[in-house]
């Protein structure tokens, strides 16, 4: 038996070598071949005794190269060429979320109807289409409040690349980054938990006065700083047209631009480890406006944040500065407008108080010509209740003051989910 096995080469540590050939030599000894001859049986003969131990030396192999893919593939170190094969299979990886929301409102302003409404329909889609690219988009489906007609519109598109933490390239229409509201809480009513944006940071085509929509590139990225957490963003895009509401024209310049000029935004906010759920940040923003009929305006937005966030508690606070400066005149006009949110949850409860404040100069011919000066302030409180993960109730009541006009109350009733 030693001698016939000694014919088999056999590697060293190889236990699976040698327990193939060893299961294989008592086969054949027990199969006949090797069982004691008869005078009518000839002795096999050397050539088919080579051909059986090249067969059984190449099945050895077979199953020493099984081994070694199976443990390759327990310990994730598989061959590139398949690690480049999977990932190559996974995209693109499509995401989908929608958001929608139904509305009964109630107030006391002069020429309002209480009425249901149907809010903003929102399709939120994500695409990775390889390692460091992939797409968003974010389109609405939206019922125009003088005309009662649906329209569509594309509220975000973005071609985003992100090599590394430190730099990431978003192109196409983007939330402007001034402040935290605009970019923390977007189209779906359900993700913010008032039952709308504060008034002067409504979109533009409701009563919103800033340039909450871009259309450019926009470049963010962690700033080295340890346990601060610096965070960056700088952005570049056509900037907003202010002009007439009853014009019909878009104030997001989606296609043109009006002017050869653009609108610049740098952002810098920090979220330190050591505070959990901390964000502090400033934002300065600048454009050149040439409204038509009026001379070159020069636009500044400047913007502070503090906002504390947990599973319990919500504080939101911001300030925000605006500044135009026609050209003929070299006389800057001011506006000033600041929130405050504080709510806290009760399991699905969730009750919450906000104080709004605009100041929109009325000497300021370009928020004039949008109709939005005026001042403007007041309290509102609510309750909201999560009655399900993916759906929730609102309540909210607001008091405005308004200068020279009467004040105004307002009753809201939301329900607002996603899917």
């Amino acid at each position: 038996m030693k001698s016939f096995l000694s014919r088999f080469p056999c590697r060293s540590g190889s236990a699976l070598s040698r327990t193939a050939i060893l299961t294989t030599s008592c086969a054949i000894f027990l199969s006949g071949p090797l069982s004691p001859p008869t005078f009518a049986q000839a002795p096999p003969s050397a050539q088919t005794d080579r051909a059986t131990v090249e067969k059984l030396l190449k099945r050895v192999e077979e199953l020493e190269s099984e081994m070694k893919q199976l443990k390759k593939k327990n310990d994730g170190s598989a061959p590139a060429t398949d690690q480049a094969e999977t990932m190559r299979d996974s995209f693109p990886d499509l995401k989908f979320h929608g958001f929608g929301d139904t509305t009964y409102h109630w107030s006391d302003r002069a020429g309002e109807k209480n009425s249901f409404a149907l809010g903003q329909l929102d399709f939120f889609v994500t695409s990775r289409l390889s390692q460091n690219l992939s797409v968003l988009s974010e389109s609405v489906v939206e019922a125009n409040t003088e005309s009662n007609e649906f329209g569509f519109e594309i509220e975000r598109l973005l071609l985003q690349y992100k090599p590394s933490d430190y730099f990431n390239v978003d192109v196409g229409r983007y939330h402007t980054s001034i402040g935290y509201y605009s970019t923390a809480y977007h189209h779906g009513t359900f993700l913010q938990t008032a039952t709308g944006r504060p008034f002067f940071l409504d979109f533009e085509d409701g009563t919103g006065i800033f340039p909450i929509h871009n259309t450019g590139i926009s470049m963010n990225g962690a700033i080295p700083s340890g346990s601060l957490g610096l965070r960056y963003v700088a952005e570049v895009g056509n900037g907003r047209l202010y002009t007439d509401p009853t014009s019909g024209k878009d104030a997001v310049l989606n296609v043109t631009d009006d002017n050869d000029y653009k609108a610049f935004n740098v952002a810098l906010y920090a979220r330190p480890e050591g505070i959990r759920g901390l964000q502090v940040g400033v934002s300065g923003y600048y454009d050149t406006l040439t409204p038509e009929g009026m001379p070159r305006t020069q636009q500044s937005l400047f913007s502070a944040h503090v906002v504390y966030q947990n599973a319990g508690w919500e504080f939101l606070n911001e300030a925000f500065l605006l500044r135009h400066e026609p050209s003929h005149s070299g006389r800057a006009h001011y506006s000033t407008a600041f929130f405050n949110q504080l709510s806290r949850s009760f399991g699905p409860y969730r009750p919450y108080v906000r104080f709004q404040y605009l100041n929109a100069s009325e000497s300021d011919p370009v928020l004039g010509l949008a109709g939005a000066a005026g001042f403007h302030y007041g309290p509102a409180v609510g309750l909201r209740y999560d009655f399900s993960s993916f759906a929730a109730l609102k309540l909210q009541y607001d008091y405005v003051i308004q200068e020279r006009l009467r004040d105004v109350s307002e009753l809201t009733l939301q329900a607002s989910f996603t899917f």
